[in-house]
């Protein structure tokens, strides 16, 4: 006899699964949720951080306008006009905030920023509210600084507030590194530094070893001829020469003594060497005081030719590399001890910029002096082969072309 048969089966596996798998697509989507948000701040922070940089530039280009008007219109000449005085009161003194408006290059007078806008009705430029809300230009700068590569010079204008007796070189900061040495952080205790005034091939410099450096001196007195730049009248007098700076583990170097003269060029007098050494710091580092760069040497200047004094010296120092693919410098003056500033040479705008309430900060130097014609830096300038025939005869019909001749 059968009896009833009951199905004692509740689904409690079933239910554990489903809500198993409702957990878990719930998470996935909680976290993809999550990761889009994420993503999405961070695409908006990338965004207002290039705009607020892009607002500092701005700030940057308007401080430019500002320098320009300033030095074509004011400096040396009628300084009364209504221009004039505007200018100099925001560019001259005290380092303000609202040097822009000051100027009025841009923005009004009184107000806290200068906003940025592409067009008036823009809805971009009303999301973003960019502005520019501190500029600050410094004329007159303690330094001048640069890069310079092989083939390609830097004219440093000596032009300062007071008279200077003498310049201060500085060259190969850490940004030079071009790898680490032996795995030793950043590599500075491992700089190749020469022994001797010895030279190798160019392929053959250490990648980490200072430029050898190229310091040639170019002034005038109140009045010069051209064959002044040519002769000297004496070890103190001289309207040019050039040092080659070789960096080593010995040689001239320290901040206190006046170290090297330019009237050491081997092209004017005896010397027992062309090359100058000079001592450079193996563990130089950025955050020291005087030494951010490896090598330091200060260079006694001469009087120009017919002067007996440094006040009316018109003076410029080139700058050049002869080793080493990128080296950074700079350069300082003084009179006996006393450090002397720069003269408009090579102006520093410190500018902060915004967007929204995303700020950015950057420091520029602009130089007043640079010109679209370069300098001369030789002769001859070409990238292959050179053929040169020489023959000297006083009859026209002995001259012979050579190889060398165009057919």
């Amino acid at each position: 006899m059968y009896g009833n048969r009951q199905n004692r089966q509740k689904g409690s596996v079933s239910l554990f699964l489903v809500i198993l798998t409702a957990l878990l697509v719930t998470t996935i989507t909680v976290a993809f949720v999550r990761v889009m948000v994420k993503n999405q701040d961070q695409a908006l922070a990338s965004d207002l951080s290039r705009s607020a940089l892009d607002s500092a530039y701005a700030g940057v280009e308007d401080a430019k306008r500002a320098i320009v008007m300033y030095q074509e219109n004011c400096e040396g000449g009628a300084s009364a006009t209504g221009e004039c005085v505007r200018l100099a009161r925001a560019l001259t003194g005290a380092a303000r905030c609202d040097t822009i408006q000051e100027s009025g290059v841009a923005g009004s007078s009184g107000s806290d920023e200068v906003m940025i806008k592409r067009s008036e009705s823009s809805l971009a430029d009303e999301q973003l509210q960019q502005a520019y809300t501190c500029v600050k230009v410094l004329l007159n700068t303690m330094d001048f600084i640069g890069t310079v590569t092989p083939g390609v010079s830097r004219l440093v204008p000596l032009r300062s507030t007071e008279p200077i007796d003498s310049v201060t070189i500085e060259w190969f900061s850490q940004s030079d590194l071009q790898n680490d040495l032996e795995g030793e952080g950043s590599g500075v205790d491992g700089i190749d530094l020469a022994e001797d005034t010895s030279l190798p091939p160019l392929a053959e410099w250490p990648r980490n070893r200072p430029a050898l450096l190229r310091a040639q001196l170019i002034q005038h007195g109140d009045s010069f001829k051209l064959n002044d730049f040519d002769e000297s009248i004496d070890a103190d007098h001289t309207n040019g020469a050039t040092l080659f700076l070789m960096p080593s583990i010995a040689g001239a170097g320290g901040e206190a003594d006046i170290n090297l003269n330019f009237n050491l060029d081997a092209r004017k007098q005896p010397s027992p060497s062309v090359l100058q050494e000079v001592r450079c710091d193996r563990s130089f580092s950025t955050t020291s005081t005087n030494g951010q760069y490896a090598c330091r040497v200060t260079i006694k200047l001469p009087y120009p030719v017919g002067a007996d004094d440094t006040n009316s010296r018109t003076a410029y120092l080139k700058v050049g590399a002869l080793y080493n693919m990128s080296t950074s410098f700079r350069v300082t003056l003084a009179n006996g001890s006393e450090p002397v500033v720069f003269s408009s040479v090579q102006p520093e705008v410190d500018s902060t910029g915004r967007a929204n309430d995303l700020f950015r900060r950057v420091k520029s130097r602009i130089e007043l002096d640079s010109s679209s014609i370069p300098y001369v830096e030789a002769a001859v300038d070409l990238t292959g082969g050179l053929c040169k025939t020489f023959r000297v005869t006083d009859r026209a019909e002995d001259f012979d072309p050579g190889a060398c001749s165009i057919e």
